[in-house]
Formats: C-alpha cells, structure tokens, sequence
C-alpha cells in the first residue's frame, strides 16, 4: 500500500471515529428518553475548545448579570430586559458561534434522531437573566404551532428535532426549562398546544428540569410540553443557543429563511468559511445535485468569490 493510499485510509478512519464518538453520546438510555419522553439531556456534546470559543464571542453580544443588575438601562443592557427581545439569528458576525451551530457532532446527532441529511430551519442566541418576565411562555406549551404549518407527526422521515445548546451552565436557580414527558401527555389532543393551570395543573408539578452545565444540549420534540421559569435572585445569566432540524422532505416546516439573509455580511461570511456538509444543512444544493451546471457553477463562484467550490466542480465534470 503506497504512502498516499496509507494517509488516505488514516484522515478517513479519523472522521469514522470522529463520527462514532458523536454519535456515542446518544446512549442507549438517552434515546429511549427521546422515543419515549420526547426530550433528553446530552452532557458534554459541544467539545471544550469550540465551546470555548462560542463563550468568548457571548462578551461582545450580551451583557454580564451584574451589569443587568447593576442597572439603571443603557445601550447595552436595556434591548435584553424582555423575554421577546429580538435576539441575534444565525449567521452570526461570530465564527465562533456559527462552528457550535452546525459542528459535526450536532449534524451527527440530528441525523442518529431524525435521520439523514438533517436541514437547519432555526438558529438564535438568547439570554436570561433576573427579573426578565417570560411572559406567557411559563405556560406549559408546545412550539409546534410556529415550527410549522400544519401539526407534528412522529414517524421516521416526519419528525423535527429541537435543540437547546447551553453556553453557561444551566441549574433550576438559573431558568433551566421544565419539559414534561410525552407518557403523560399522549391522550392530549393535537390541538391543545397550550395547557392551562386549572384543566393540567398536575403537570406543572413535573420535576422535568433540563439541568445541564455549559457544552450540554438538551434534545426536544416541537410536540413536547415545556414551560419557561423565571427568577429574581441577582448575579445569575442563563445562555444558549436555539437550533432547530428537520428532514429534507418537511416542506412543511420552518422558523427563519437563509435566503432572506443573502444580502449580510454575516452570511457572506459563513458560506466562505463553510464545510459541504454545513452549506447541504441550511439548503446549499450538494454536489452533484441537478442544479448545478456550467453556469450556475461560474455564478456561484462570482458570488462567494471566497468559497473553495472543487467538490462541486469535480462532481460536475
């Protein structure tokens, strides 16, 4: 076997295990969490030295708990005191932050839950920090009703996977989100995507608390009932990232538009510093894909003059 073909077998036995180690922290337990409860917890999913980076980009984003609690508002601290602030979307101005959203253990988990070629439909940062109401979303709900357009159905190929991405960790004093397990709500009809305190108060007696410290993601199903918990006791900020997947086929379903951001610097950024598997993951046609001719292809390269198009063009010719 020549030195060439050695090397080869090496970088591709490095990306097998790479994969399997993603994939390994879906255990066995978690994923009969996932099937049955409709949501788990996964510690350590974001590796140390991404999550590192995410968090360094978070300083120039938000402020810190002292900071909100110091008060009174400025420029940096009053745009975060509502629970419907209008958060920074994806793609973000931060590399950092955008290699957390679609790292290959993310990409990786999407697929080993919802199945393969998994598309990013929703990527957000949010803060929390004390005395931010939640307003009505500390009743317990279902998001499904603006994740798509029609209602959630469970089957391999149909489901949706929603992720929190915890940047700081994340305790019960700190807001962590209380889910309620699919086994006790199965019998509740589709349309009830709100449960109020009197007909379900039982429910909000659940001790679901997705607690989990920084680099932990906490997987749900749009169909879960969760509720949101607020504090007022100062020095404590709860931070994370909101991602949401779907199969390729789910028309149906959706949060944000990329092709709206076309036109951003942040956009521009990403696509040019993008793995093929990232740009396939929020809709970039693959190689190989009927799209692409010639043209198209030359077009492109005028566009994102900083995009390395080779897997393309070789799956052309």
């Amino acid at each position: 076997m020549g030195e060439g073909t050695r090397q080869a077998g090496h970088g591709e036995l490095l990306v097998a295990l790479a994969s399997v180690w993603s994939v390994s922290i879906l255990t066995a337990t978690l994923r009969t969490a996932w099937e049955e409860d409709g949501w788990c917890v996964l510690p350590d999913a974001v590796p140390p030295d991404v999550l590192a980076g995410g968090q360094r980009a978070l300083e120039y984003l938000f402020p810190t708990a002292e900071e909100m609690d110091a008060g009174p508002d400025d420029e940096r601290t009053a745009k975060w005191r509502d629970w419907d602030a209008q958060w920074p979307e994806f793609p973000f101005r931060s590399r950092s932050l955008n290699a957390i959203v679609l790292h290959d253990r993310l990409l990786d988990l999407a697929e080993a839950l919802i199945g393969p070629d998994p598309r990013l439909y929703l990527a957000m940062v949010t803060a929390k920090y004390a005395g931010q109401p939640s307003g009505f979303n500390q009743l317990l709900h279902a998001d499904y009703p603006n994740h798509s357009i029609v209602v959630p159905r469970r089957d391999p190929g149909y489901q949706q996977l929603e992720l929190f991405v915890y940047l700081t960790d994340v305790t019960e004093a700190n807001g962590a989100t209380r889910l309620v397990s699919r086994r006790l709500t199965k019998e509740i009809p589709v349309g009830r995507h709100t449960l109020d305190l009197v007909e379900f108060g039982h429910l909000y007696d659940e001790p679901g608390a997705a607690v989990g410290p920084a680099g932990s993601v906490v997987a749900y199903r749009p169909d879960v009932y969760h509720r949101s918990v607020d504090w007022d006791d100062p020095g404590k900020r709860r931070i994370m990232l909101h991602l949401g997947f779907k199969p390729p086929q789910a028309e149906w379903a959706g949060y944000q538009s990329w092709p709206f951001k076309g036109l951003g610097a942040e956009w521009f950024g990403f696509v040019q510093g993008a793995s093929v598997r990232q740009l396939t993951a929020v809709g970039f046609p693959a190689p190989g894909h009927p799209y692409w001719t010639e043209e198209t292809l030359a077009g492109v390269a005028e566009r994102y003059p900083g995009l390395d198009l080779t897997p393309w063009s070789e799956a052309l010719g």
